[in-house]
């Protein structure tokens, strides 16, 4: 029972009888009718258990806390913008060199060129 109670609670799930009978090798009928007094404890250690855990209430952040951490994701976010842009220029030249690959291999004229070397 202390292996199963232990086990249970590191998985954070309900503690379940069947799983004292799987690991005793006993099968349910068995059990109920020759070990009720194991039961009842079983019952008892596992009420007991819900009943030890500390209900915690989060108390509502301090202003000052409310400011570092808003100041920590204002300057997370400014990181994460930076690297937003440098992903960004970079693939508008990589586009840029493309689509100039694209032109020259398709044969087209650039008018922009052109024009500035007529002037």
């Amino acid at each position: 029972m202390d292996t199963v109670l232990k086990e249970s609670a590191e998985a954070e799930r309900h503690p379940r009888i069947s799983a004292v009978e799987k690991r005793l090798g006993i099968p349910h009928a068995t059990f109920y009718r020759n070990y009720p007094h194991l039961i009842e404890e079983f019952k008892l250690r596992t009420t007991e258990r819900r009943e030890d855990r500390v209900v915690t209430v989060d108390l509502p952040p301090t202003p000052t806390e409310t400011i570092a951490r808003l100041r920590r994701e204002k300057e997370d976010g400014r990181r994460i913008i930076a690297v937003y842009a440098e992903s960004i220029r970079q693939l508008t030249l990589e586009n840029e060199q493309l689509r100039s690959r694209v032109q020259k291999l398709e044969g087209v004229t650039d008018l922009t060129r052109r024009r500035t070397t007529r002037t």
